[in-house]
Parts: C-alpha cells; sequence; structure tokens
C-alpha cells in the first residue's frame, strides 16, 4: 500500500498523513487504522515476537487481504502469534489462518485442540473441523490446508 493511497480523513476537518500525531490510544483514528499503525510500527521494529489480536477484524476484505500477504511476507522471522475469534458471519475469514503453522483453539476460554491446519480439519469430531464445516468454504479451507502441509513435508 503507497502512502499517498493511505491518505484518508477522519473526520470531517483532519486529513491524515505521516505528519499526523496519534493522541493518546489513538483515539483520532478508527479502529482499522490503529490496527494498520500497531503492523507499520511492528514491522519498523521487526519484532521478534508479534501477537495479532484479531489483526483484520476492523478492516474490509480488500485490505484484509492486504494485510495477510504482508504478514506472510515481511514477517517470515518473526514468531506470530494471532486470535482469532470465530462468529458465523465472519466465517470466511478462516482463510486467513489456514496456511499457518499450528493452530491453537480455545473453547469458553479453555484449550481443545492445537496442531497443523491440516491434521485440526481431517479431524471429523474436532471443534476447527466443524468451524470450517459451518463456514460453507470447506473444500477450499482443506486444499489449502493441504497444501501448506505438503509444502511443510508433512503429509
Amino acid at each position: 500500500m503507497s502512502v499517498s493511497s493511505a491518505l484518508t480523513e477522519v473526520d470531517a476537518k483532519t486529513t491524515v498523513s505521516l505528519d499526523t500525531q496519534v493522541s493518546a490510544g489513538g483515539a483520532n483514528f478508527s479502529q482499522g487504522q490503529r490496527q494498520l499503525i500497531a503492523m507499520a510500527r511492528a514491522l519498523l521494529r521487526r519484532s521478534a515476537i508479534v501477537v495479532l489480536d484479531e489483526a483484520t477484524s476492523s478492516v474490509d476484505l480488500k485490505t484484509d487481504a492486504k494485510i495477510q500477504t504482508t504478514i506472510r511476507e515481511e514477517f517470515t522471522d518473526s514468531l506470530l502469534l494471532t486470535t482469532y475469534a470465530y462468529m458465523t458471519q465472519y466465517a470466511h475469514r478462516l482463510k486467513t489462518v489456514i496456511d499457518y503453522d499450528r493452530l491453537l483453539v480455545l473453547d469458553k476460554g479453555k484449550l481443545v485442540e492445537f496442531d497443523t491446519p491440516y491434521r485440526l480439519i481431517q479431524k471429523e469430531d474436532g471443534v476447527f473441523h466443524a468451524m470450517c464445516l459451518k463456514s460453507g468454504y470447506f473444500g477450499e479451507l482443506e486444499a489449502s490446508a493441504r497444501a501448506k502441509a505438503e509444502q511443510d513435508g508433512l503429509i
């Protein structure tokens, strides 16, 4: 994403640019803009560990795709820990984690599954398997998980 294309209006009077001050807690930016600023900071710092808490929950699908590409290309030397709360209306976002190395699945705050996406999607009585089925994208998710497992030499 180019800097010039990142210029947006926070409100009718404030244009956002690289010189725009970030107020405490980023209150002068939208939630999606705050997520992008946090990711830019992690990129610039070359953080060894990056925690992404619902990294794309407040952005549109086009921006989501750009963020996912950036994560995969720019954080290759970082340990990524990503939280993702499954909700039916956001089921399509399972695609964003299906090629991760490992998934840790929680249910009501308790660990219920931990493995590669491919192994989890193959577990017919599993929580992750059920989530993938409910998403309506099971075939696509399974193919992506299989491709990742093959790439990693796991199958």
